[in-house]
């Protein structure tokens, strides 16, 4: 019973000397391991933001890379996809995360459902870190994490820099902004362009900063948002730019007789978002917005902003450094 009692007693201290604890953005105390090596985050955004921090941490992805996608996400292409919480009813397979054992797991806290995705998840028995993931800005606190979490302050400080810059030149140019005429744009989803989102949705933020206002009037039914809009309603709304999210719809539209009415098609003035490795805009809504911002500023206000070609390299440099194109 001693010997027992004895080896109970070094298994406590052993664990205990191997465990520390964090506080997230929820304020709740969880006991990680003290070393952190594999990460599943539970939606894409945070998958992408850990992908720029150091693909091998990724422990399963929320859904597959493409093929043109893979050389820029490096090890983490050949992850087990495990889903997650993103919408449209989708759960993570809890038996593909219990094979890959992640050290941790990340949720966004302010996600549809939290509380019961927290329980799903804490069920696991796996450490559950809720993050913030409302806003462009936290991309800044989840590069800290990741930093705090592996021990790897230089990499975390590398992107908080960047970040940091972009927002600051963000910033510097609003005013400027706030002088000029809004321009009224339609962001087109779907490979129809029927489909969009509404003043209040997440997946609008980059537009929030470029200058432009939406040429929709409309409330979100949710949080997935790509609500479907009519032709005749984008016609009464009659925008000056289309930003259309599929390339194949951006050509298309051009001699579409349906959309030729419409202002934006008559003035050539009919955007694709660039989406190589990853959509500059949105879905997922990802560390790419810092590149789409400043896209979609010189894309209205060409004066304010020089084009982003060298800007791109720099970025693929910083974000993507296993990346050899």
């Amino acid at each position: 019973m001693k010997i027992v009692i004895f080896l109970i007693a070094v298994f406590i201290l052993s664990v205990s000397s191997h465990a520390r604890t964090i506080t997230d953005d929820y304020g709740r105390v969880v006991t990680i391991p003290e070393r952190v090596t594999k990460i599943y985050a539970a939606s894409p955004p945070m998958t992408m933001s850990v992908l720029a921090f150091d693909p091998s941490l990724i422990a399963a992805l929320n859904f597959p890379f493409k093929e043109d996608q893979k050389p820029y996400a490096g090890i983490a292409a050949s992850k087990p996809v495990a889903g997650g919480f993103f919408g449209q009813g989708n759960t993570p397979n809890v038996e593909v995360l219990a094979s890959v054992k992640p050290d941790v797991i990340l949720m966004w806290g302010k996600a549809t459902g939290a509380e019961t995705q927290l329980k799903k998840l804490s069920a696991l028995g796996i450490p559950v870190l809720m993050v913030n993931n409302e806003s462009i800005n936290d991309l800044v606190t989840q590069f800290q994490l990741y930093g705090k979490l592996t021990g790897n302050t230089k990499r975390a400080q590398e992107l908080v820099s960047y970040t940091l810059e972009t927002l600051g030149l963000i910033r510097s140019l609003q005013p400027k902004l706030d002088k000029r005429k809004d321009i009224r744009y339609y962001f087109a989803e779907g490979l129809d362009g029927l489909s969009s989102e509404c003043d209040g949705s997440f997946h609008l933020e980059p537009f929030t900063y470029s200058g432009a206002k939406n040429a929709l009037e409309c409330k979100m039914s949710s949080n997935y948002g790509m609500e479907k809009i009519s032709l005749e309603t984008i016609m009464l709304a009659d925008p000056d730019v289309i930003v259309a999210m599929e390339p194949s719809f951006a050509s298309s539209v051009r001699t579409n007789p349906q959309w030729q009415s419409l202002r934006a098609v008559k003035t050539g003035r009919v955007l694709s978002v660039p989406n190589t490795p990853f959509n500059y805009i949105t879905r997922p809504p990802s560390f790419m917005r810092l590149l789409g911002i400043r896209w979609l500023i010189h894309s209205f206000n060409p004066d304010l902003i020089k084009p982003i070609d060298q800007e791109v390299k720099r970025f693929n440099t910083l974000f993507f450094p296993g990346y050899r194109g």
